[in-house]
């Protein structure tokens, strides 16, 4: 006899697929989201997840907690799985000299990533939060259950943290290969998550960080942003302050 029909997905599952995502991701968990966190976090036998992590670019305004990334990691397990987007930002406003993370949205940079066999990091926030959490084992490795995960949203923090350790670096876009191989260590034996696997990939994704940000010269032009600010203080009336001198986009490409 052929074997039953597999059951349907649970209705949480099939919410999950309904997420509206604006091209540069979501944005935040929101009211419910925050109140499912806060849920979990308590449910969760591994008190660890509630730690909060930073993008590996320490200034950049994300974090998340350890939970809200493996809520990333358990909706993929080959990024085949999200590497084409459909969600693009209209370029006629861009110079090609202009570098900002806008550049990242654009349909021309999904275009190189393809022809480099490269994934992206605006195609995990884009469309991992319309994945379903499909892995029992690593929901189980904390202590949660799938569908505890379902009601959980995929923000872009979250996805830009877990994507720094899986890159090792600031870089935007990884080989595929690469990319499966370094999300398969965030896997230890047994199909748990491997907390440490994740910690490595991100201190090598900071410690690289740090070491071309003082020896390729970037560091020095924090002196020139904080003597602006000095004398904006000073004589706010008379000078302007870095933003207004925009001197943030040039810290952006120095």
């Amino acid at each position: 006899p052929a074997p039953p029909p597999p059951p349907p997905p649970p209705a949480a599952a099939a919410a999950a697929l309904n997420v509206v995502v604006e091209a540069d991701g979501v944005r935040s968990l929101g009211e419910e989201g925050e109140a499912v966190l806060r849920t979990l976090l308590e449910k969760c036998s591994d008190k660890s997840m509630g730690d909060v992590w930073r993008r590996s670019a320490f200034w950049e305004n994300e974090t998340a907690s350890l939970l809200e990334i493996v809520n990333v990691l358990g909706r993929w397990e080959r990024c085949s799985e999200w590497k084409d987007r459909t969600i693009f930002i209209d370029e006629t406003d861009l110079r090609a000299k202009d570098e900002d993370e806008r550049q990242a949205l654009t349909t021309g940079r999904h275009q190189m990533a393809l022809r480099l066999g490269c994934g992206e990091r605006s195609a995990m926030f884009q469309n991992v939060p319309n994945l379903p959490f499909t892995n029992a084992k690593i929901a189980a490795s904390v202590g949660l259950t799938v569908d505890d995960f379902q009601a959980l949203p995929v923000t872009r923090a979250a996805c830009n943290v877990l994507f720094d350790g899986l890159a090792e670096s600031r870089s935007g876009l990884i080989p595929y290969k690469v990319l499966d191989e370094r999300r398969a260590r965030m896997v230890g034996e047994g199909g748990a998550f491997d907390q440490a696997g994740f910690r490595v990939g991100w201190a090598k994704s900071c410690i690289l960080f740090i070491f071309g940000l003082f020896f390729f010269g970037k560091a020095n032009f924090i002196w020139v942003l904080l003597a602006v600010k000095f004398a904006h203080d000073w004589q706010p009336d008379l000078i302007p302050g870095p933003k207004e001198m925009g001197l943030f986009k040039v810290w952006g490409i120095v």
